[in-house]
């Protein structure tokens, strides 16, 4: 997988509590803006494999999933419910002249 950042969307296109499905690294990742800080984290959720990016529901730094009712925090991809699930992979993310750039995983 490359280091390099990729640019995914424009920062006036992913307004506070948006979620959108982009292509980095050739995976679907998930970016949000969270009060004008932005994550990337896989966009399918590792309990059942729903797009988060498209169907779950985010409130605040929680992302739901609509099928199994699993939570995770955008900020860490810690799973919060159910326990001992694993979490989200999150990417690097930056941004740049407007542009937001997802980078490599941070974890896995």
């Amino acid at each position: 997988m490359s280091d390099e950042f990729v640019s995914v969307v424009r920062t006036p296109e992913l307004g506070p509590g948006d979620v959108r499905e982009v292509e980095a690294h050739g995976r679907a990742v998930g970016v949000t803006n969270v009060g004008q800080t932005y994550y990337a984290f896989d966009a399918r959720c590792p309990v059942d494999g729903t797009n988060l990016a498209r169907d779950g529901v985010l409130r605040g730094d929680v992302i739901k999933c609509p099928q199994d009712d699993a939570e995770f925090d955008v900020r860490t991809g810690e799973c919060l419910e159910p326990e001992g699930e694993r979490g989200l992979r999150r990417y690097a993310i930056k941004v740049e002249e407007n542009q937001v750039k997802v980078g490599p995983p941070l974890s896995d």
